[in-house]
């Protein structure tokens, strides 16, 4: 079940984003509408939301305001601003847009939005089975963050860090086909939690901070392109 917020402060228009939604993933999606930023913003502390699909013009807290304080919490959840305003697709980018649907063409953009995320969220909901000196266990691929090596063995961080079996360059190839991608010799990492590619950094959506080897930063840039553009 994905969960959704539409914001829009008018209310024929927030009605028909959301019966869109629903057209478009039946009885996969709980969706929650609001006709004010600060009321999302409240629930959004509180409440998980795979997605959130913002009008930008709205009175009070705008939808680029909102995307900004919801950004500074929660690096995570898809923003997908529906508006009329094209001249502004790029300061919503700046917040981590995963899409900039016009509603002109609402029909159209809505329809290509729904897909993609659902690639998305389908990908992540991928389970991978690893052997730990425990025993074998099962973490969804939208779970976990990264793997590092710590002296002679291997953790992966999910929600917390867990020894695994097998040495990186055996993870690095089994897992490059999930979405994992090897940024330096002591990290394997899910592209799903890369913020952004600094000079020497990986920063996290969480803000963490990776080392990044200079001869891997190129090939680096190449894979999480092409992995966003697999969930296009």
């Amino acid at each position: 079940m994905v969960r959704f917020a539409v914001c829009d402060d008018k209310k024929a228009e927030l009605d028909c984003v959301a019966n869109k939604i629903r057209e478009y993933y039946d009885d996969d999606c709980e969706i929650i509408k609001y006709e004010d930023g600060e009321s999302l913003l409240a629930d959004s502390r509180t409440q998980f939301f795979d997605a959130m699909f913002l009008d930008i013009v709205m009175p009070g807290l705008n939808g680029m305001e909102l995307a900004k304080k919801i950004r500074e919490e929660n690096r995570n959840v898809k923003i997908v601003f529906v508006t009329n305003k094209e001249e502004l697709a790029h300061e919503g980018y700046l917040y981590g847009a995963f899409r900039f649907v016009r509603k002109s063409k609402l029909d159209q953009e809505l329809l290509e939005t729904a897909e993609s995320l659902k690639k998305h969220f389908g990908s992540a909901n991928e389970y991978l089975v690893l052997k730990t000196p425990n025993g074998t266990i099962t973490r969804a691929v939208k779970d976990i963050k990264f793997f590092e090596v710590k002296g002679h063995y291997v953790t992966m961080l999910c929600n917390g860090e867990e020894r695994v079996c097998g040495t990186m360059k055996a993870f690095e190839s089994s897992l490059n086909k999930n979405g994992f991608i090897r940024i330096h010799k002591g990290y394997l990492v899910n592209f799903r939690y890369i913020y952004t590619i600094q000079k020497n950094n990986v920063i996290l959506t969480d803000g963490k901070t990776l080392p990044l080897s200079r001869n891997r930063a190129n090939t680096t840039k190449k894979m999480l392109w092409e992995f966003t553009e697999s969930l296009s």
